[in-house]
């Protein structure tokens, strides 16, 4: 298999079209119909519109098409800024894992929706393994490890201000809800060819990637995006659905993906409600990771509780416009 980022961007502006047919939102509509025409005239209320694609984590998209006001212009230029500036840490830092022999993919962070993520998430083969990538990382800069927990350890690079993951098993609160050896074993290379940098990076395959946005959406921050309805989209489009059907089904996450076409009748960002959820969470509980992962989310259930309601609570997360 072989995708490059210029054919996510073309896969993504198609879905764009498919969308707009799909989600009830009038602003999701107005929106994706801007991003589709690029007639920034019809950007009349800007404001209102830019806010509404901030927290839907698609404003590079919207912005994709240089704009004529001059107050747009300057935020397009931060906002590309922004992302380049994500894409050299990157690089530099599958450089030095290529260096050191680090055995890793990155996972739901190189989205087909251009937008500069919050952190960077990447799959281990063990704690060992994630240890050694810290190690690596350390020949070159600070790190500052901020979160140890069973699945996974958290780090911030002090001189790149980036957070980074990494994920033994992908969880919620020590609650495994995905098995981490198929995202390692079906990775493949993405050809990022954007704003000057050129790099390779190992990410799952599309419909694995499909499932791994949308467990993560659903299971974990149990917040649907318009950033996560076009990333979907567009790993359906390059992967085909009997492929997606056949990983929803091998994962256990078809009721989170009818929770996930639920949300989609409602105004984005939206919650998925507690009855789904939990639903979702009991079809997660047939697979045996998730199983062995309950004996030591129970040994500290009222913290690991009060994490889910965190989760429960926050009604969106994006990266600031000034890291």
């Amino acid at each position: 298999m072989r995708i490059d980022s210029s054919m996510l961007l073309n896969a993504l502006l198609n879905a764009v079209k498919t969308v707009s047919a799909i989600v009830k939102d009038p602003k999701a509509v107005r929106l994706l119909r801007l991003v589709g025409d690029g007639d920034y005239a019809m950007l009349d209320d800007y404001k209102v519109l830019i806010t509404y694609a901030y927290i839907n984590k698609v404003l590079t998209l919207l912005l994709h098409q240089e704009p004529p006001d001059d107050t747009l212009r300057a935020l397009r230029v931060k906002l590309l800024r922004q992302r380049k500036n994500f894409l050299v840490h990157l690089q530099l830092m599958i450089e030095l894992f290529d260096k050191c022999h680090v055995d890793y993919v990155v996972f739901k962070t190189l989205r087909p929706v251009p937008e500069t993520p919050v952190d960077i998430d990447m799959v281990v083969g063990s704690k060992d393994d994630a240890f050694k990538a810290i190690d690596c990382l350390k020949q070159k800069f600070h790190v500052e490890i901020w979160d140890v927990s069973r699945y996974s350890i958290g780090i911030r690079i002090a001189e790149l201000k980036e957070f980074v993951d990494f994920y033994i098993k992908p969880h919620v609160a020590d609650l495994v809800y995905m098995d981490s050896k198929p995202l390692i074993e079906n990775a493949f290379p993405l050809h990022i060819n954007e704003l000057g940098i050129d790099m390779r990076v190992p990410i799952p395959k599309p419909e694995i990637e499909f499932c791994t946005i949308l467990a993560h959406s659903v299971i974990k921050e149990r917040l649907v995006t318009l950033n996560d309805v076009l990333s979907l989209a567009t790993y359906e489009s390059l992967s085909g659905w009997n492929n997606i059907a056949e990983w929803l089904l091998g994962t256990s996450l078809s009721s989170s993906y009818n929770a996930f076409l639920k949300a989609l009748k409602k105004p984005l960002p939206t919650k998925i409600d507690h009855e789904k959820w939990l639903v979702s969470l009991i079809s997660i509980m047939q697979k045996s990771y998730a199983v062995k992962s309950l004996p030591f989310f129970m040994t500290n259930a009222h913290k690991r509780l009060k994490r889910l309601i965190e989760f429960h609570k926050r009604t969106t997360y994006v990266r600031g416009l000034n890291r």
